[in-house]
């Protein structure tokens, strides 16, 4: 089985897209990740809005022939308007983005139904999924959730994104994840992490967005992770590691990450 294996924007978000495109095909990645919406306090993305990012980016994608797997993030919330990510995708769609990254932020979950199949329905006229990744701290906690809410909207494009932190930090089973229709699965998130027990909300947002580990240095059971679920999906490898980010460069990183993470794969 040949596995694909894409650079998640938070492994190497300290570089530019262009430059993330380089170092993929450099250290042996087929596909990578950006993040063109903020997802907390970030500042705004260029990518977004600036022509010479773009083009410096589709023209990395280009040369290297490195594709792009999925942008982020759209959250679908309480104030969701769907006019307001007309920009996002048409700009996803010129770099070849297949899969959208969403998270579930409203809590009234009729709505929430409602509005993630609206947002379903129009990234697939841009030829994308739209992939809901179950986050503990938010309206859909785990992959029961996630389940629910892709089943309700009836939409084919309409997917679940398994992270293996938040799969670890949930109420979520290997049951729950062999639930999960293959086809409702497109890529799956890698990483390790320390056992944390009963974590705060900080805690559980600082790790996934700053401090994770690479596979086998921390506690998460992810082989078993993976033995259930399908095997012919893309591998997300996401892995920030920001205090390092001083003193390992982002391909020596991106060359870690990749390097365990095959490892484990062929371990299974």
């Amino acid at each position: 089985m040949n596995t694909k294996f894409s650079l998640a924007y938070l492994t190497t978000k300290d570089l530019s897209p262009d430059e993330a495109v380089r170092v993929a095909a450099e250290t042996g990645y087929d596909m990578v990740g950006f993040r063109l919406l903020p997802a907390g306090t970030e500042a705004p993305f260029p990518i977004l809005t600036d022509p010479k990012v773009q083009q410096r980016t589709i023209a990395a994608l280009r040369e290297t022939g490195i594709q792009l797997a999925d942008i982020e993030i759209v959250r679908v919330n309480d104030t969701f308007d769907l006019a307001r990510f007309d920009q996002f995708l048409t700009v996803g769609a010129e770099l070849g983005a297949k899969h959208v990254l969403v998270a579930g932020d409203d809590l009234d979950r009729n709505r929430l139904i409602e509005n993630y199949g609206r947002f379903c329905r129009r990234a697939a006229e841009f030829g994308m999924t739209a992939d809901l990744e179950p986050m503990p701290w938010t309206a859909v906690r785990h992959i029961r959730d996630a389940i629910e809410v892709t089943e309700a909207v009836n939409c084919t494009n309409a997917a679940i994104l398994v992270d293996a932190l938040h799969y670890d930090r949930s109420e979520s089973s290997l049951e729950d994840l062999r639930a999960i229709k293959p086809e409702r699965i497109n890529y799956i998130q890698v990483c390790d992490a320390p056992q944390i027990e009963n974590p705060t909300l900080e805690q559980l947002i600082h790790n996934a967005r700053g401090e994770r580990f690479l596979p086998g240095d921390g506690e998460i059971d992810i082989a078993s992770m993976l033995r259930a679920l399908p095997r012919d999906k893309v591998i997300s490898i996401e892995i920030p590691r920001t205090a390092e980010e001083a003193t390992i460069s982002a391909k020596d990183r991106a060359s870690q990450a990749l390097i365990r993470t095959k490892e484990l794969i062929a371990s299974l």
